[in-house]
């Protein structure tokens, strides 16, 4: 059983990153969001919306929703995946260990951090192919779930299944739909793009396309106009 499936059955693109002993509130900021900005959806309609205006000015931030469970802090984005970025998720790993997953047009990419070290990353598609400092640490999680052999094809969601093996954090969709929200910025626009740390990688903004998307990246999950279609979402409330 994989309590964290309905995640990837409602929510064509999405990223949960999950932070051991923190609140969820402090790893959304870690992640590059403004506390200034956050808050708790009055109801299911609100939240909706904010997931909608994050995707239609999709390459200025996403939406994402905070909590805790089991001992870890999550952040779940259910349209976007700008937490995902290397030199967030190795900042907000500072004392403590992080795990995530993200997926976007068939690619499910996993990425475990301790204390600003990146230990294991790999895409479930071709887990064999594994980088970072310790690439065989999730080995035992991984044999659990089936993704060590290298064969995932007919595995449900192994991604988010791994990230419940490795932390026993379960979530549902209730819970996480009126949790704490706020904005993450999109890439080469959040505190990454003010560290002083010269020696990670650079994250500077990519030039955009025809679309207005930086060259190389991901497409966004779907055109604004869209939006209020995506499974799960409930409805958009009408204006008066």
């Amino acid at each position: 059983m994989n309590p964290l499936a309905w995640i990837a059955d409602e929510y064509p693109t999405h990223c949960l990153t999950l932070g051991r002993g923190m609140v969820g509130r402090e790893l959304l900021s870690r992640l590059g969001a403004s506390v200034t900005e956050m808050f708790q959806p009055h109801d299911e309609d609100e939240a909706n919306e904010f997931v909608w205006a994050g995707m239609g000015d999709y390459w200025n931030w996403g939406a994402a929703r905070a909590g805790e469970a089991g001992g870890w802090a999550y952040v779940l984005e259910p349209a976007s995946m700008w937490g995902s970025l290397s030199e967030r998720l190795k900042a907000a790993s500072s004392g403590t260990e992080l795990i995530c997953c993200s997926y976007a047009d068939a690619m499910e990419t996993i990425a475990y951090w301790r204390d600003g070290v990146l230990l294991a990353q790999f895409e479930t598609l071709s887990p064999r192919q594994r980088s970072g400092r310790e690439p065989d640490v999730l080995e035992e999680p991984m044999r659990r779930v089936g993704l060590w052999d290298g064969d995932s094809a007919g595995l449900r969601h192994p991604g988010l299944l791994l990230l419940h093996e490795v932390t026993g954090v379960a979530l549902s969709q209730k819970e996480t739909m009126l949790a704490l929200t706020g904005k993450l910025p999109a890439m080469g626009l959040g505190p990454e793009t003010m560290a002083d740390d010269s020696s990670g990688p650079a994250s500077t903004a990519r030039p955009a396309d025809g679309s207005g998307g930086p060259v190389g990246m991901l497409p966004a999950p779907r055109p604004a106009g869209s939006a209020k279609a995506i499974p799960g979402q409930g409805r958009k409330r009408h204006k008066a």
